[in-house]
């Protein structure tokens, strides 16, 4: 989880609490604390980027401690700046806004960049996926353009006194050797005001001659992606953070670009709803008070929901506030109506069966995540994630075949003997699936063969081979099995293994037990 590091201080003047009273509130934000002198470190759970900085921190323990609850103030208008946005394919979003009167300090500032990069770790996959900007607009002649530049134009990058050469910026810095690789480097994305500054090289590394400073009022965000769901939410995160800094609680939103609209979520709930999920009666007033120091406000029987609490998807997230703010043991603790005796499933004794004959094998066992990336569809048609956390993990795996070739790409040995036992999702039902990999030189289907029918011979079950096609396997080199269990097994196609970055012939069993 991630590691915030904030100033006591600092969460003092944002709360207006001594730092003994706020810490005891810490376990309200679901985080470990560990202090370091001055400075305390705070482990925060990733559904809450709101918390990847001390401003969010301090909005929630506000509410927690009642010095300030309900949904947090905010004004929105539209902005005199403009953005010209030209299409640029590999970040086609970008949402700008600037949050008007900002007391800044060099620790404010160090809070900005914490915020910015652990978005960028995280919702940003590495800057990947959302990249996000801070600049002082008095510094910046509008209106501000989103285009290519040349890699021979020149700027300032941050830390660098003089002009270079935008090609140099990409070996000197180690932003550029990072993140370069995410954009067309001889036309790279950037932010031009019209006075011709380079404001910041998207997303690489923004430049000396608009940074934010103590001096800074005024400060424009900006938010460039590839997804508009994310520009969108990243922008409600920054906003709010930055409203903590602000006297006059002001937002502009530039024209131009995605823009940023501040909608608030409606939840239909009431007391009896909530208290029935969590097993004690709540009154109207106490429910209507719990919502308040969640930050949240109740109206006209909706639960209303300020935008960078992105992370409440129905009315369960939030009753999970209200027994966070009320306290866990307030649940009621209930024994079981059916007292019994636990024993194993019948399931998991075959599958005990199949390791220890696998192991007896030589084979070693890998564990993977039922969660994989969209390569698998080379194998099978799989279930996808309509909001998956990280591209590594975009579906649901309908075959263990992809994950077991990761894994014999990643071992770079001459032989590999792996197995995994887990649960994927085929045709709508969940299947404990067994698949167990051979890769070696020479190694056939005949070998495929052998294993397949020790296993069977082994567990009892009768089992036949029937020839088969397979998208992804050796032309004539692949078998259906039938009987007791069903599977395949076939020799891999040498273009799915080169896709993986495995060069070694392989054949892979699989076969699936069980079904829910």
């Amino acid at each position: 989880m991630p590691i915030v590091e904030v100033s006591k201080y600092d969460l003092e003047r944002l709360t207006g609490l001594k730092y003994d009273e706020a810490a005891k509130l810490f376990e309200y934000i679901k985080c470990e604390k560990e202090d370091v002198g001055d400075r305390v470190r705070l482990e925060v759970t990733h559904d809450r980027p709101d918390h990847f900085s001390v401003e969010g921190i301090a909005k929630t323990i506000k509410g927690v401690a009642e010095v300030e609850t309900g949904l947090p103030k905010i004004a929105v208008s539209e902005s005199s700046i403009e953005l010209v946005a030209e299409p640029i394919e590999e970040r086609p979003y970008i949402s700008m806004a600037i949050v008007r009167g900002v007391y800044l300090d060099d620790e404010a500032i160090g809070q900005i960049i914490q915020l910015q990069e652990k978005l960028h770790e995280t919702y940003g996959r590495g800057r990947r996926r959302v990249a996000i900007g801070f600049y002082d607009v008095s510094k910046i002649k509008p209106p501000i353009y989103y285009r290519r530049v040349l890699e021979d134009d020149e700027y300032i990058p941050l830390g660098f006194d003089k002009f270079i050469k935008i090609r140099d910026m990409y070996e000197l810095t180690e932003q550029g050797k990072k993140y370069s690789g995410l954009i067309n480097r001889s036309r790279p994305p950037a932010l031009v005001d019209s006075a011709g500054q380079i404001m910041v090289i998207v997303p690489v590394l923004g430049s000396e001659c608009c940074k934010i400073t103590p001096n800074t009022k005024d400060v424009l965000i900006d938010v460039t992606g590839t997804d508009q769901r994310s520009v969108l939410n990243i922008m409600s995160v920054l906003i709010y953070s930055l409203l903590e800094r602000s006297l006059e609680k002001k937002v502009e939103v530039v024209r131009g670009g995605l823009q940023y609209r501040h909608n608030y979520q409606f939840i239909k709930l009431d007391e009896e709803t909530a208290g029935g999920l969590l097993g004690f009666r709540l009154s109207r007033g106490e429910f209507e008070n719990l919502l308040k120091r969640a930050r949240f406000d109740y109206t006209n029987g909706e639960v209303v929901v300020p935008p960078y609490r992105f992370n409440v998807l129905s009315w369960v997230d939030v009753v999970e506030d209200i027994a966070i703010l009320k306290g866990y043991n307030y649940i009621p603790r209930e024994p079981p109506l059916l007292p019994s005796i636990g024993r194993r499933h019948r399931d998991e004794i075959f599958i005990d069966e199949v390791r220890k004959i696998l192991l007896s094998l030589g084979y070693v066992e890998v564990n993977n995540y039922i969660l994989t990336d969209s390569f698998v569809e080379h194998i099978c048609r799989p279930v996808y994630v309509v909001n998956p956390i990280s591209e590594l993990y975009t579906a649901v795996r309908c075959s263990l075949v992809p994950q077991l070739i990761n894994t014999a790409a990643y071992m770079k040995k001459r032989e590999v003997k792996i197995f995994e036992v887990g649960d994927v999702v085929a045709e709508g039902r969940t299947l404990k699936s067994v698949g167990a990999l051979l890769s070696r030189e020479g190694v056939t289907l005949t070998d495929g063969l052998a294993l397949a029918k020790t296993l069977c011979k082994r567990l009892g079950l009768s089992c036949s081979f029937v020839t088969t096609t397979l998208k992804w396997a050796l032309e004539n080199r692949a078998a259906k099995i039938v009987g007791d269990v069903t599977g395949f097994l076939a020799e891999v196609s040498p273009d799915l293994l080169i896709r993986h970055g495995h060069y070694t012939p392989t054949v892979i069993v699989e076969f699936f037990y069980g079904k829910s």
